[in-house]
């Protein structure tokens, strides 16, 4: 599965090299020729005069709007690209370690509750049938208290008949 990941991440990666080299391409290609409109402005001026050289200039400053507005929108696709990439990457090392981390969190509670088991002490479920016992034997102790603690005028009296005196004789 990890090289699955591996080689989707690359494709892009490779793909945002190739513009990326394409870019760099182009723009040195528009730079030779700017380079080259000026050498032949400057000789077309020099045979022309100073009308032609004006007009040169103009054409350079059209030629230079263009191509930095071709070369700004290749950087921004570039740029746009790597950017996505990356983006993907990071969301994947994320996924990746959320991953990782509940599965260090199931393998810390159930190490955690095996000791806490070998030491002996009690589950919740214990814990809460041990609550319902103790609250049960509450209540029949109070009640015990209550039938103890009765006044003594409602205990039914018990008559003892005393024995007729006896004579020394």
């Amino acid at each position: 599965m990890a090289a699955r990941r591996k080689t989707k991440a690359q494709s892009p990666l490779r793909k945002a090299r190739a513009r990326a080299t394409k870019a760099q391409a182009t723009v040195v290609g528009s730079v030779q020729q700017i380079w080259l409109a000026g050498m032949g402005a400057i000789a077309k001026a020099q045979q022309e005069g100073p009308g032609a050289f004006q007009d040169a200039v103009a054409e350079g400053l059209k030629l230079l709007g263009r191509s930095r507005t071709t070369t700004e929108k290749l950087i921004r696709d570039a740029f746009e690209s790597a950017q996505s990439q990356m983006q993907t990457r990071v969301e994947g090392v994320r996924d990746q370690a959320e991953e990782t981390w509940d599965n260090l969190e199931v393998l810390f509670q159930s190490r955690v509750q095996k000791a806490l088991r070998q030491i002996g002490v009690p589950n919740a479920d214990e814990v809460r049938l041990l609550t319902r016992r103790v609250a049960e034997l509450n209540e029949a102790v109070k009640k015990l208290a209550a039938k103890s603690a009765q006044p003594a005028g409602r205990r039914p009296a018990v008559k003892r008949k005393r024995a007729p005196a006896r004579t020394r004789g």
